[in-house]
């Protein structure tokens, strides 16, 4: 059996460089996007380095260069964006959508995993005020991937549970509260 080569954007991030580490130990013949962008990060620099001497591909392309995407993802048959939550405020919730034209135009992708590795956007219609844009923005992306027909996984892993199982999801917390706890959504109060 043939394995998928992948391209991984996002490779020095906490998710990417764990899918980068995991891609290479199955065996993928793998693909990180060395964005220009980059500049004198001596520390990104050093673990794109790493993962080429592991066998990584290091392909260069910008977000602000159209061709250099649709590039390299001709390279490859699965795309995993794997960009940081904070890539969806403001105008960078632009840079995956134009990763998504960029798939779209090359034409060649079989399976594509958006940066959607928090809470499912779909099921987030009684959201508190201050995450509903965030969930707003990740539906556009989402229809955007549908509209150009795409094929596509969503991984929603309820924000690794571990990101927010430490401290209970108490806002302002690291620790588990010893005495109350609140819970948010529909119930107020305090238990």
């Amino acid at each position: 059996m043939s394995k998928s080569k992948i391209l991984v954007v996002g490779g020095t991030g906490y998710i990417g460089k764990r899918i980068v580490k995991a891609s290479l130990a199955q065996g993928h013949p793998t693909y990180i996007l060395m964005r220009r962008e980059l500049g004198f990060d001596i520390e990104k620099i050093q673990m794109l380095l790493s993962f080429k001497e592991q066998g990584a591909h290091l392909v260069e392309g910008s977000f602000s260069d159209h061709q250099s995407l649709v590039d390299a993802v001709k390279q490859v048959d699965v795309v995993i964006c794997t960009m940081a939550g904070v890539q969806f405020r403001s105008h960078n919730i632009l840079l995956q959508l134009k990763l998504v034209d960029a798939i779209k135009e090359a034409g060649n992708i079989k399976r594509f995993l958006p940066s959607e590795f928090g809470i499912d956007p779909s099921r987030m219609e009684h959201a508190l005020e201050i995450g509903k844009e965030t969930f707003g923005d990740k539906m556009i992306i989402r229809k955007a991937i549908e509209d150009a027909g795409i094929p596509h996984t969503y991984i929603s892993a309820n924000c690794f549970g571990g990101y927010f199982v430490g401290n209970l999801s108490q806002v302002g917390s690291l620790m588990p509260p010893r005495d109350r706890v609140y819970i948010y959504g529909k119930f107020k109060g305090m238990i």
